[in-house]
């Protein structure tokens, strides 16, 4: 007689490999065939966040489990570690020594995270030993010491720093120096000290990066860094702040002939006017140094501003990119639903993707909009402004969306995914809300 425990476990850990969340545990507790097949999944990532922290020491960490079962540490690849448990306004010592000992364990370890506040350095020792690490995204306010034992690792080919300190600022010229073979990502994020020698020193070691991503460092503007673009002709993705500078951008522009993704992080001085000169000057800037985009994504500061079909940023990116653009997201800002959106949607014949605040009062509107485009699969909806309150999409304003829009397949809001049937009809999928692993100006899948 045939039964799942019969099944080849090769094949099980394939079949499980499909599986995510909560599912894997559930799945662990059917039977010894189904737990050993799931452990390489399960064990995978070791991520613990907020909602883990809250129910800390109660519920064992991903870590513990670990260390009281070295024979799994050869399964992790990833470590996401997004907060901390705090014991007397301090850091727990019992999870930073759980933490470290899992760590000691896993020596298959890809990717690390550490998003905490100056929770990084118990780690840095041990991260020193993990010759198979490439990917890496740490809060970054360091020590000189300290800093120099992070660029200590010299085989990181994707490397986020957020908050770095003038400290590991200095060093990032003689880091770059040593990642000059394997980096391919770079991203600085609220560098307060970064400037542009620094910028620049780091760059010229780096001449085949393919994404740089320099957002919220006050001294690296959109001009500083556009002038520093000679350095990496190879860039396929690339984000930057702005403002209202309205200095000439440095020409001739370099060539930029494999950018595929630009992110703007638009930072608009409250006692003046909003413009989008600046943003139709950096456009025409990419597109004369030979850039196709595939990705643009747009963020404004936290206040809503509408843009219509008169801005010339607009009728620009129409221009040069309708053909090109497969993923459009609109941040802290709205479309005209009777001309801008319709004009995107109408014009950009490739759209599969839309990130945009969906108007839920006038969603009929909204949706004869979206009506213009034949290629639209999947609808992210996203909020307005950081502390809005609207009402929220329900399964009947998705059905009449999906209804208007065959193209659509998927539409997420609210930590809610519905998903077209193949037979017709919905399907919903909660998921939860918090922190994505990557930054909002990283380029989508």
């Amino acid at each position: 007689m045939v039964s799942a425990d019969n099944v080849n476990l090769d094949v099980l850990e394939l079949i499980f490999s499909y599986l995510a969340g909560n599912d894997l545990p559930s799945v662990a507790l059917v039977s010894r065939s189904f737990f050993a097949g799931v452990i390489p999944r399960l064990y995978c990532t070791l991520l613990f966040r907020l909602s883990h922290a809250k129910r800390y020491p109660a519920v064992i960490s991903p870590f513990s489990a670990v260390a009281a079962h070295p024979e799994f540490a050869i399964h992790v690849r990833h470590v996401d570690i997004r907060t901390v448990p705090i014991v007397k306004a301090q850091y727990n010592p019992k999870f930073l020594l759980e933490c470290t000992r899992a760590l000691e364990l896993c020596h298959n370890i890809t990717s690390f995270r550490c998003s905490s506040i100056n929770a990084l350095p118990p780690f840095l020792p041990t991260l020193q030993q993990k010759d198979r690490l490439r990917s890496l995204r740490v809060y970054a306010s360091l020590t000189t010491e300290q800093s120099l034992k992070l660029v200590s690792l010299a085989k990181i080919r994707h490397l986020t720093l957020d908050f770095p300190s003038w400290n590991l600022m200095n060093l990032l010229p003689r880091w770059t120096g040593l990642l000059q073979n394997n980096l391919t990502t770079l991203t600085l994020f609220m560098a307060n000290e970064l400037n542009e020698m620094v910028l620049e020193s780091a760059l010229v070691e780096v001449p085949h990066l393919l994404g740089l991503h320099v957002v919220g460092c006050p001294k690296v503007d959109h001009l500083v860094l556009l002038s520093l673009l000679s350095h990496t002709p190879d860039l396929e993705s690339l984000s930057m702040t702005t403002g209202d500078c309205t200095y000439p951008l440095p020409q001739p522009p370099a060539p930029l002939t494999s950018l595929r993704a630009l992110s703007l992080d638009t930072r608009i001085t409250p006692h003046l006017p909003p413009s989008t000169a600046v943003l139709s000057a950096i456009l025409t800037h990419v597109t004369a140094a030979g850039a196709r985009l595939r990705a643009f994504v747009l963020k404004f500061p936290d206040r809503q501003l509408g843009l219509g079909p008169g801005a010339p940023f607009v009728a620009q990116l129409l221009a040069a990119h309708a053909r090109s653009l497969t993923v459009l997201a609109f941040l802290d800002c709205t479309l005209g639903t009777t001309d801008a959106l319709p004009a995107l949607c109408g014009k950009c014949t490739a759209l599969e993707r839309l990130e945009i605040a969906i108007p839920v009062r006038d969603l009929t509107i909204f949706t004869r909009a979206l009506a213009h485009s034949k290629t639209l699969r999947t609808l992210i909806d996203v909020a307005p402004h950081a502390h809005s309150v609207r009402p929220t999409l329900a399964q009947e304003g998705v059905s009449a969306l999906l209804a208007q829009l065959p193209s659509l397949r998927t539409v997420v809001s609210g930590g809610r995914v519905w998903s077209r049937r193949p037979t017709g009809g919905v399907t919903l999928e909660r998921r939860p809300t918090h922190v994505t692993a990557s930054h909002w100006f990283m380029p989508r899948d």
